[in-house]
């Protein structure tokens, strides 16, 4: 039978190992991993086999040749430029005459291909997908099936919200010729992305095949090291090379041990080892062809490629040496670390936990590689949160890291891109604001420096200013100690989470652009563009029926927000407010707006009633958002006034639709619905809601192309709640009263990353049959209301949400869901 072996891939996320070598040749035990794939395809029949090759080809295509050697039939198919996975294949279209597996040729799998091809038949698939089940399904493709195997939905690379199965893509597909019509030749075309999604909408029977057995995509080197293990530990039906020459030892033509080494198994040697006098091999240890271990040399967890030579009383410690490395007497080489192929380290030389070379790397003896050397990276780590990067400062968040992340941002960015760049009040933030726009800086991008500011008016000035992306440190909301960097696009909303990834990318792999000397970036320092923002606001309200109201607001900020809180006051005189601050001292420390509630909102409420003011505004998170007090002194909650905000949009700016996330309770829908509106519902997360509300033109800013966005800013949100309450002519708790009840209830439960993939696709399974919602999460609906498990994508926990007819309806509601996530992970 006919296969295609995909072997094209880069192995980005493996370098430096792939730097010189395509990612299928990489050694698993001393054996490249295409060889694998390829013994599994002739294991069962499939032996007359096309490669389709990209980067590198020529290694791959002179090492097999016409794979007679190897007990099959090669033929190539090498692409010129980056076809996806359907479109390289397509290129095979002319061979690929009967039915015909495609399998990655650099993963790791031991599946029965019989028994897939089998379901295939029985089915009368047009493509059967073969599916494995994993702990955490975040970095594969999930895919939703029917009981009898008929494939429902695919996810990309799915967020936790959007988990609703531990089922992933293999990569490996049985599938008829017919399929070749759905696409054109010589166009890039992905199976996952495209083709699939294009079948499934089509009605073509497309189905999932769940197989047993080992599988690993190897997407990093953690997966390496593992999938290494797992052979090694008997996890796959296939052994090591060599012969066994005692339980656990494998041992190649050619290999010398003396007499004195020590070994623990399982350990491999590949051909023509050599192994010195008194050293010592301990287990999950491999050393490939042609190397050399001196005397009292030690290993341990390690992984040594072809032509390695470790000398005298080096240790090396849970490492990978890539091919034709050299480590003299004395080294030691510590966990995590991995050598690329041609290095050499001086005696006595050490290389700490994680740090990596690139190839052909020289490091002198006596000396400590703490970082890595010239590219090198530490894959596996996200630095992003749910909201953007957290770290303690000065700790986490250090000079040199502020330096790297901004020339990990500048790189992803054209050069001669503007940035726009602004911090808070926190003294570490504007210290450290410094370093990161060096980073910048030494990518060619310019950067206009804000200073001291509020986010909202970052945001807004990225659009003014036709910058290409905006940059905002602050002191974190969530731990007072930490700085928080929010990257923003050209629109001035949160980065996606796609760019993201490339952030990412770019900083762990530190494959840097440098700008030349004659075009490093420059600094423009606007000293206060808060006017700017302002003007814009105001061409967008109405300024004269505030200005009549003469509105008297009490206003409290945290301890760190002298600037911002001087820009709210500028903002309220411009609309002829009379303004009441709390008493000197009666400001309070910078935290989360739930403990401002608790403790600060009392003090503001007391004085409103005092003064006989018209309202009472706290401002938090850097300007972001505000808290209220009504005229009798009453706490506004946040749905109450994302429902006033909703109901102001739809009145007075022309909105049809109101974007909504899906945590919002369904009382706001039905003041939308009343004014004739239509509620749209997004993901939880800021860029979600930013996206939709730009998309829908809500709130338009001065300049007709942007918009303001209430929910994330404190400044916009307030000047609309005035002018709710001038234009209505009505108090602020008498807007309130005209909303219907309700009653919400939350909480948290604690779950494994490990159970959370498994634990959602039982509670879709076990609600499929009532009606659900699947944007965000898994929301039910039930007769007294609804629930909305959420699994958190930064803590191991899940957030349930509810509403319902009466508190005690809200709770059962919210306790039915976190007892049933208590049950699921017992089992």
């Amino acid at each position: 039978m006919k296969a295609i072996v995909m072997a094209g891939g880069k192995g980005t996320r493996l370098r430096p190992l792939t730097c010189k070598q395509p990612k299928p040749m990489v050694p698993i035990a001393g054996k490249p991993m295409i060889e694998y794939i390829l013994d599994l395809l002739k294991q069962y029949q499939f032996t007359d086999i096309g490669m389709t090759l990209f980067y590198l080809p020529e290694l791959i295509a002179n090492y097999y040749g016409d794979g007679r050697e190897f007990g099959v039939d090669l033929r190539y198919f090498i692409e010129e430029t980056p076809l996806g996975t359907a479109g390289s294949v397509k290129n095979a279209e002319e061979f690929l005459d009967e039915t015909f597996l495609v399998i990655s040729g650099d993963a790791l799998t031991d599946i029965n291909l019989e028994q897939a091809l089998d379901f295939h038949r029985q089915r009368q698939a047009l493509v059967t997908i073969v599916l494995t089940k994993v702990t955490n399904p975040l970095d594969y493709g999930v895919v939703i099936t029917e009981t009898d195997g008929r494939i429902k939905r695919f996810l990309e690379k799915p967020g936790w919200g959007e988990v609703f199965s531990d089922t992933v893509n293999t990569g490996i597909y049985l599938i008829e010729p017919e399929v070749f019509r759905y696409y054109e030749k010589n166009k890039a075309v992905d199976f996952s992305k495209d083709l699939f999604p294009l079948l499934l909408q089509a009605g073509e029977p497309l189905y999932g095949y769940v197989a047993a057995g080992y599988w690993s995509d190897v997407g990093n080197l953690t997966q390496y090291r593992q999938a290494n293990c797992d052979l090694l530990d008997g996890k796959l039906k296939f052994t090591p090379p060599g012969r066994e020459l005692a339980p656990g030892l494998w041992v190649g033509e050619g290999t010398e041990l003396a007499p004195s080494c020590k070994v623990e198994t399982p350990v491999v040697l590949g051909k023509y080892v050599r192994v010195g006098k008194n050293a010592h091999l301990g287990a999950d240890s491999i050393i490939g062809d042609h190397s050399i271990v001196g005397e009292q040399a030690s290993l341990k967890k390690s992984i040594l490629w072809n032509h390695t030579y470790i000398g005298y009383q080096t240790e090396i410690r849970g490492a990978i040496l890539a091919h034709h490395t050299h480590l003299k007497s004395g080294v030691a080489v510590y966990e995590g670390a991995v050598l690329g192929e041609g290095c050499t380290i001086g005696s006595k030389a050490v290389v700490k936990p994680a740090v990596r070379t690139w190839p052909d790397k020289y490091l002198e003896s006596g000396s400590v590689l703490n970082s890595s050397l010239v590219w090198g990276n530490r894959w596996g780590t996200n630095l992003f949160g749910r909201q953007g990067i957290d770290k303690t400062a000065n700790l986490e968040f250090t000079p040199e890291f502020a330096a790297k992340l901004g020339v990990a941002y500048g790189t992803i960015l054209r050069e001669n891109s503007r940035v726009v760049v602004g911090t808070d009040q926190f003294s570490a933030a504007q210290k450290l604001k410094a370093a990161l726009v060096s980073g910048l800086l030494g990518t060619g991008v310019n950067v206009y420096d804000l200073g001291v500011t509020a986010i909202p008016v970052t945001r807004q000035a990225v659009v003014q200013l036709e910058a290409a992306a905006g940059i905002q440190l602050r002191r974190s909301p969530a731990v007072p100690e930490n700085i928080l960097v929010e990257f923003l696009d050209e629109q001035g909303l949160v980065i996606n989470r796609a760019v993201e990834r490339q952030v990412e990318q770019s900083f762990f792999t530190e494959e840097f652009r440098r700008a030349p000397l004659e075009r490093l970036g420059k600094v423009s320092a606007i000293e206060d563009f808060f006017p700017h923002y302002l003007d814009d606001m105001l061409k967008v309200t109405a300024q004269e029926e505030i200005k009549a109201a003469r509105f008297k607001v009490v206003v409290g900020v945290d301890d760190q927000a002298d600037t911002v809180g001087a820009q709210l006051t500028r903002l309220l005189t411009a609309l002829g407010c009379e303004i009441s601050p709390l008493p000197e001292g009666a400001s309070f420390p910078a935290r989360t707006s739930g403990e401002i509630r608790a403790k600060c909102l009392p003090t503001l409420g007391t004085q409103v009633k005092q003064e006989g003011a018209d309202l009472g505004v706290f401002l938090v998170g850097n300007g972001e958002c505000i808290i209220l007090v009504d005229e009798e002194g009453a706490a506004v909650e946040e749905e109450q006034f994302t429902a006033l905000l909703s109901l102001l949009a739809l009145k007075y700016t022309g909105a049809e639709t109101i974007p909504l996330p899906v945590t919002v309770p369904r009382f706001v829908e039905e003041v939308v619905r009343a004014h004739q509106g239509e509620v749209v519902r997004t993901k939880v997360s800021p860029r979600a809601l930013m996206e939709k509300v730009a998309e829908a033109k809500i709130f338009l800013a001065g300049d007709g192309r942007s918009s303001f966005q209430a929910a994330y800013d404190g400044f916009y949100a307030l000047v609309k709640i005035l002018e709710l309450m001038a234009r209505e002519k009505q108090g602020l708790s008498q807007l309130v009263a005209l909303l219907p009840p309700y009653y919400t209830d939350r909480k948290q439960v604690n779950c494994s990353w490990e159970d959370k993939g498994r634990i959602m696709r039982h509670l879709f399974e076990e609600n499929k049959e009532k009606e659900i919602e699947v944007i965000d999460g898994l929301k039910v609906f039930h007769d007294q209301g609804w629930a909305l498990v959420l699994p958190d994508a930064e803590d191991p926990v899940f957030q349930i949400y509810s509403e319902a007819a009466s508190p005690e309806a809200a709770t059962a509601l919210t306790n039915l869901y976190s007892s049933r996530i208590s049950e699921l992970q017992l089992t």
